[in-house]
């Protein structure tokens, strides 16, 4: 069994320190430092937008500065992890503007806004005559299944019987799945969020882990020469040793852990794992990247005591 050793970690922290956004610096230094959580906060604020909802690049494949609710429910997941109240301010103003943007009819978010085609973007969030809608299946499950576990997190104060029928509606949708963990599985992580969540009633609990865990030996890629390319590997699926899961794949997370610890590079960081060039205005996305793939190589070594001294 490897283990990242205190070097390794020094260069790690050296570069998050000196390369990565400074949020992902302020969260580094909540997980591993005792950093306030108030610097965090302050940080993910620069992403926020007068309307409640994130945007901005929070998410840096997609540089539209407009809310979306892919990045207002990444914002709502780092105030979930700093415990902030759900009349916290940005909490309060995300809510709202997650409740104000919902699609009644379909019963879903619209993943990104259609305006994301006129600012630099990845080709997965193009969208040309509904394609968005076809390759993200409609959206039912990315973002809704993250931003429904967040909103039983933070949304005490919701419509009378209005969360409850949007998380029917989800987890009905993520029974009703052929697949289970398509490309390199953001639904299932998705899905798995959403099981996870304290607030979630028991009836939904129950429904979403018999289908994680029918899921998992299906999805997850075993074959450890394609760990290096995007796709569901082991720790995707089960991103820590309480996860849904992790009993049916204890060799696999024990040799992807391996694997990770190798793909360090040697200036400390982690390296993008999908194949996409990113030129010209999107160089600073793969920067960006590289900040956030490096804090959860480091977050989910020390969740598996794979860190030396930590």
């Amino acid at each position: 069994m490897k283990r990242l050793t205190g070097d390794a970690f020094e260069r790690a922290r050296r570069f998050v320190e000196t390369e990565a956004r400074p949020l992902e610096q302020a969260l580094f230094a909540f997980r591993f430092e005792g950093g306030s959580p108030e610097r965090v906060i302050e940080e993910l604020a620069r992403f926020a937008n007068e309307d409640g909802g994130f945007g901005r690049a929070l998410e840096p494949d997609v540089r539209t500065p407009s809310s979306s609710a892919l990045a207002t429910a990444l914002g709502l997941k780092v105030l979930e992890e700093l415990d902030a109240p759900a009349d916290h301010p940005l909490v309060r103003d995300a809510v709202d503007w997650l409740v104000s943007t919902y699609d009644p009819d379909a019963r879903v978010w619209r993943v990104v806004p259609r305006d994301a085609n006129d600012h630099p973007h990845a080709p997965w969030w193009h969208d040309e005559d509904g394609s968005l809608a076809r390759t993200f299946d409609d959206f039912r499950v990315i973002p809704r299944a993250l931003i429904v576990g967040l909103l039983h997190r933070f949304g005490p104060h919701l419509p009378p019987g209005w969360l409850d029928e949007v998380a029917e509606a989800t987890v009905s949708c993520i029974e009703s799945l052929a697949v289970l963990g398509e490309g390199g599985g953001s639904d299932l992580e998705y899905v798995v969020h959403l099981a996870q969540t304290e607030a979630l009633p028991e009836s939904y609990w129950r429904r979403l882990v018999a289908r994680i865990r029918a899921a998992i030996p299906e999805a997850v890629v075993r074959d450890s020469e394609a760990w290096s390319t995007y796709c569901v590997t082991p720790l995707r699926a089960v991103p820590s040793p309480d996860s849904i899961g992790a009993d049916l794949i204890e060799r696999e997370l024990r040799e992807n852990l391996d694997a990770l610890i190798d793909r360090q590079r040697t200036d400390g960081a982690w390296d993008l794992t999908w194949d996409y060039p990113y030129p010209g205005e999107m160089l600073a996305a793969r920067a960006e990247w590289r900040g956030i793939l490096t804090l959860d190589a480091l977050t989910t070594l020390r969740a598996f005591g794979r860190i030396d001294g930590l």
